[in-house]
C-alpha cells in the first residue's frame, strides 16, 4: 500500500516538474509581454514582432459583419499595453501565431471579447482550460443581444461602415462605439470595475437592461443630447480615475462636494443674515 502511494506520488510531481518545464523552455514562457499593435479581432502583435492568437476566439474576417467593431475594441483595450500572456497546451497555430489566453488588469481578454458580442466563441481541443467560461459569455452575449454580432439593429448605418448600438448607453448616445467618452468608460470598467465581483455584477447587471433603453436613446436626438449631459460626471470621474487612480480622484470628489455644499450653505445663511431696510 504503501509503495502504491508512493509510485503515485512520484508520478504527479513528475508531471508537474514536466509541465513547469514545458512553460520555462518555450519560446514565450508566461509572463508579461509588450503590445504593438492590433491586426484584428482575435489577434495581435508584440513589440518583437510575433503574432498572438488569442485562444478560444474567432473574430469576423475582414468585410464581414461587425469585424471593423472588433479590431477597433481590441485595440482600446491592449494596443501599447502590457498584457499578460498565458499558454494552454499548444504552442502555435497552423499560422506560427503563438496562441495565448491574454490578461489586462487580470481580466481575461479572450472572455470579455465573446461576452461583449465582438467575438465568437471558437474552442477547439487540446486548448479547453476557459472552453466553459467562453461558451457561457457567448450564450449570454446572444440571449442580452449584446454587441454587433448580435444586436437586431445599427445607427448611422452606411455601406462603408457600421455603427453598432451594442449594449452601451453611452455608445448610443454618442452615435460611435470608439467616441472618446465611450472609451473613457470602457477603459474605466475595464481597469476597475471588472476587477472585483461587486463591479462585475453591476456590469452584468447593466448589461440585463441597457439594449432596451439603448435601442430608445438613439432614436431620439433629443434623448442623446440630455444622456450626454447626464454621462458627464461619470465620465469626468473615469477619466481622473484613469490618471491619478481610485483613491485619489474619490478624494479630490469628496473635497469638491464637501466644498460645493459649503458654499450654498454660506449662500443660504447670508440671505437670511441679510439687514432688513427701514423706509
Amino acid at each position: 500500500m504503501m509503495n502504491r502511494r508512493l509510485t503515485h506520488l512520484v508520478i504527479c510531481f513528475t508531471i508537474i516538474f514536466l509541465l513547469q518545464l514545458r512553460t520555462a523552455m518555450a519560446d514565450y514562457p508566461d509572463g508579461y509581454y509588450e503590445v504593438d499593435a492590433v491586426v484584428n479581432g482575435d489577434t495581435f502583435m508584440l513589440t518583437d514582432g510575433q503574432m498572438v492568437k488569442l485562444i478560444g476566439v474567432k473574430a469576423p474576417q475582414a468585410g464581414e459583419t461587425c469585424a471593423t467593431q472588433a479590431t477597433d475594441r481590441l485595440s482600446i483595450i491592449i494596443a501599447g499595453e502590457v498584457v499578460y500572456l498565458e499558454q494552454d497546451v499548444s504552442e502555435f497555430d497552423n499560422n506560427n501565431r503563438i496562441l495565448r489566453y491574454t490578461y489586462v488588469n487580470d481580466i481575461l481578454i479572450n472572455q470579455e471579447l465573446v461576452y461583449d458580442g465582438y467575438t465568437y466563441a471558437d474552442i477547439s481541443l487540446p486548448d479547453i482550460k476557459f472552453a466553459s467560461e467562453i461558451i457561457a459569455a457567448e450564450e449570454s452575449a446572444q440571449s442580452n443581444n449584446r454587441g454587433c454580432l448580435w444586436y437586431v439593429g445599427c445607427t448611422d448605418c452606411d455601406d462603408d461602415y457600421k455603427v453598432f448600438i451594442s449594449c452601451f448607453i453611452a455608445t448610443a448616445a454618442y452615435g460611435s462605439p470608439i467616441d472618446p467618452h465611450v472609451e473613457i468608460l470602457r477603459k474605466f470598467r475595464d481597469s476597475y470595475l471588472m476587477t472585483h465581483v461587486f463591479g462585475q455584477r453591476l456590469v452584468h447587471l447593466y448589461y440585463t437592461y441597457s439594449p432596451v433603453i439603448a435601442n430608445t436613446i438613439s432614436h431620439h436626438e433629443s434623448l442623446k443630447a440630455i444622456v450626454r449631459v447626464g454621462l458627464l460626471p461619470f465620465i469626468g470621474f473615469g477619466w481622473m480615475t484613469l490618471k491619478l487612480g481610485i483613491v485619489s480622484t474619490t478624494l479630490l470628489w469628496f473635497l469638491f462636494v464637501i466644498g460645493l455644499i459649503g458654499l450654498i450653505r454660506l449662500k443660504r445663511r447670508k440671505k437670511t443674515d441679510k439687514p432688513l431696510r427701514l423706509y
